[in-house]
């Protein structure tokens, strides 16, 4: 009966620590999005007819690019600590939408304190070329 009582003790103990991280509550990208988020790096894929042509990656330092996501759908973008533009902001699902003179559709993930949000575009001038961006943020606040 002992024996019972510790084999059952010891499968509970290894199941409540399942529990409780299996009920960690999951936060909605127009929550999780809300503070300030450091840019880490930038890649842009160059296309031409659909073929990639060129990957270029530059890393950033401290402040060099800041955007601050406020509550209400606002936003700060901040260079090197100076305020450079404002901007509104939206998200469904998993798209957020720079809103301005031309909307910016972006697909995010956030992952802990990783934002990452990526889009395309179509060179303007020739439309053979086309443009992949994906931007990687830390979470600084």
């Amino acid at each position: 009966m002992m024996k019972k009582l510790n084999i059952t003790a010891g499968f509970l103990m290894l199941l409540i620590p399942l529990v409780i991280t299996s009920c960690k509550k999951e936060v909605p990208l127009s929550e999780a999005i809300i503070g300030l988020w450091e840019v880490q790096e930038k890649t842009i894929v160059i296309y031409d007819d659909g073929i990639k042509k060129e990957s270029i990656t530059t890393f950033l330092g401290a402040d060099e690019e800041v955007y601050q996501f406020a509550e209400g759908g606002t936003g700060i973008y901040n260079e090197n600590g100076d305020i450079v533009g404002l901007f509104n902001w939206t998200i469904n699902g998993n798209t957020l939408t720079f809103q301005g003179t031309s909307d910016l559709e972006c697909i995010i993930t956030i992952d802990d304190d990783i934002l990452t949000w990526s889009y395309s575009v179509a060179d303007t001038q020739d439309p053979t070329i086309s443009y992949d961006y994906k931007i990687t943020a830390k979470k600084i606040s």
